[in-house]
This record gives C-alpha cells, sequence and structure tokens, in this order.
C-alpha cells in the first residue's frame, strides 16, 4: 500500500491516526523522533485489525502504554505506535479486572478505595497496567506476579486467556516480552482490608518515592535491571553487602553509585544525583545522549565489578 492507503485503512478502524507525529510528546523521558504513524483505538476488534494492517505491510508496532520505562530514539520508528483507550477497572469483591490502558497509579487507588489490599505498591509504578504486566513490575517488595491471576492477551491474532503460571514471570520479565503478545487485561485477586490502613500504606510509599527518585527533570524509571546473584558469580574482593549476597540481587543504583557515576554526564543526559539508577533530561538532552550514556556506565560498572548491567526500559527504534 501506499502511505495514503496506509493512512486510509487505517483510519478505517482506529479512533485516532497521526501521522509522523513526534514521540517526545508522549514518553516521559521527552525523548524520540517521529513515529510514522500513533494509532488509538479502544476495542479490542480494532486493535486485532491495527495488527492484521501492519502484518500485511509488513510494518512494526509497538504499544505505547503510559510512555514510562522506554527510549525512543532521535530518528524516530518506522512502523506503529498503538495507544490503547481500554483503561477500565472493575471489581467484583475481591477480584479486580485492570484492562491494559488503565495507569497502573489509578488502579491501586480504586482497589484500596474499595477496601482491598495488596496492590497498594502499585501506587508507585508509573505507566499502565500492560506495561506492568509486560515486565512484571514492582515497587516496595511488591511484584505483578504476586496479585495476576489471569491475563488476557492477543498472541499470534487470536485473543487468550493466560493463567499466571503460563505467564513465565521473572525478574522484570515476562512471556510476553518473548512472544510478542499484546495484553488486553489483568485479572488481579486481592484480599479485603481496612481502606484508611491502605491509604496510610500509599501515602507512605510515595512519600519514600519522592524521597529517594529525582524530582523536576524528565526521566522514565529505572534504567537497568538490579544484577541477580548466581552460583557461578565470583563476587569476592568486590565488597558486595551480605545483605545483598543473601537476597540473591544487587541494587543497580548501588552498582552505579560505588562505581562513581552519579552526576556523570553525555550531553544533556546525567546519571541523577539522587539515585543512580535513574537517568535525567535537563531539557537539552537527546536520545543519543542517554543510549551513550547507558553504554558508558554499562562499561565502568563492568570495568569495577566484572558485572553486566542490563536494560529494563525499552529500546525503540534503535
Amino acid at each position: 500500500m501506499s502511505n495514503d492507503q496506509l493512512y486510509n485503512a487505517l483510519k478505517d478502524v482506529a479512533d485516532r491516526v497521526q501521522q509522523n507525529f513526534p514521540l517526545s510528546k508522549l514518553t516521559t523521558f521527552k525523548l524520540g523522533g517521529p513515529a510514522r504513524y500513533v494509532v488509538t483505538v479502544s476495542s479490542v476488534e480494532n486493535l486485532q485489525k491495527v495488527i492484521e494492517i501492519a502484518s500485511e505491510n509488513d510494518l512494526e508496532f509497538f504499544i505505547l502504554g503510559g510512555g514510562s520505562n522506554m527510549l525512543v530514539s532521535d530518528e524516530g520508528y518506522d512502523g506503529i505506535a498503538i495507544r490503547l483507550q481500554l483503561e477500565g477497572v472493575a471489581i467484583d469483591g475481591e477480584v479486580v479486572i485492570a484492562q491494559a490502558g488503565a495507569k497502573t497509579v489509578t488502579a491501586a487507588q480504586k482497589c484500596s478505595a474499595e477496601g482491598l489490599t495488596g496492590f497498594e505498591w502499585g501506587v508507585g509504578v508509573p505507566g499502565t497496567i500492560g506495561g506492568a504486566v509486560r515486565g512484571n513490575a514492582g515497587a516496595m517488595d511488591g511484584e505483578m506476579k504476586d496479585v495476576v491471576t489471569e491475563v488476557q492477551a492477543i498472541i499470534d491474532g487470536e485473543v487468550v486467556t493466560l493463567k499466571n503460571a503460563d505467564c513465565e514471570f521473572g525478574y522484570r520479565h515476562s512471556a510476553f516480552k518473548e512472544n510478542g503478545g499484546i495484553i488486553l487485561s489483568a485479572t488481579l485477586e486481592l484480599k479485603k482490608g481496612d481502606p484508611k490502613i491502605g491509604l496510610h500504606k500509599m501515602q507512605e510509599f510515595l512519600k519514600y518515592r519522592m524521597e529517594t527518585q529525582p524530582k523536576g527533570f524528565a526521566s522514565t524509571g529505572c534504567i537497568f535491571k538490579n544484577v541477580e546473584i548466581t552460583d557461578d558469580m565470583d563476587l569476592s574482593g568486590k565488597n558486595i553487602s551480605e545483605s545483598f549476597i543473601k537476597n540473591k540481587r544487587i541494587p543497580a543504583g548501588w552498582l552505579v553509585q560505588e562505581a562513581g557515576l552519579k552526576g556523570e554526564k553525555v550531553g544533556g543526559a546525567q546519571v541523577s544525583q539522587d539515585h543512580g539508577n535513574f537517568i535525567i533530561n535537563d531539557k537539552t538532552a537527546t536520545a543519543t545522549d542517554v543510549k551513550a550514556l547507558i553504554d558508558l556506565v554499562k562499561q565502568k560498572v563492568y570495568n569495577e565489578y566484572e558485572l553486566e548491567l542490563k536494560e529494563e526500559i525499552q529500546l525503540i527504534g534503535f
């Protein structure tokens, strides 16, 4: 199809189609070049039709949730960025069905207001439920895998329902990162609790976040996964805290800090002075600056500790 034909085909099935739209306007990093198309859909059927059009025309696509946890290339994305207007949160007793486009913060607040406990930590997770499930997001010792019982998704064009075990949740990982599945909704099972206690917990979580994470600058959340300790790692002589070894995980922010990289800059991108696992945009940064800083941090941490940092964020267009 020609560009005009593609645009018209997408317009026929989508709520909105924007051509050559700057993704910097849709990401929390405020970075990224234009997407060939930004398509907004509000039904599963129309989402399937958009995917079908993309497949027939060899166009790549990705789901753009809350715009956090990603870095988009300065050159942009020669494909379709899909925005899901599936944002409902339905609560029935202790069971919650949250659609993929619902903000994680909003879902956590609604659950707590209904007297449900176990998902208060979600108030500290940016982005949407779909992204949280895909990356098994977590905070304050909670993770999506702890509360999700089922996930409805599109896999290979078909709508399927996966049980928790089928999602293959791991640390900041799920099967959806491997099978290309598009999450439509997640069913959470929580417990009855006191709304006042839940509100207090959320306030404490938000207070901790405000005290430990950078403020006043655009960022995209934690850049790197914490390093999981395996039996074959030789940590002798590396001054790794016994508490980290006991927990089988070394915080990436600690490694960055100990390597002396807080405040390190490339162009307008800087490792936050508040938290070593955040990179901030001083309003002049490019995605190229951020990527170069990521690579620099990874190399220096490896030189210092012989440990490889891996990105938690999604790289788009690189």
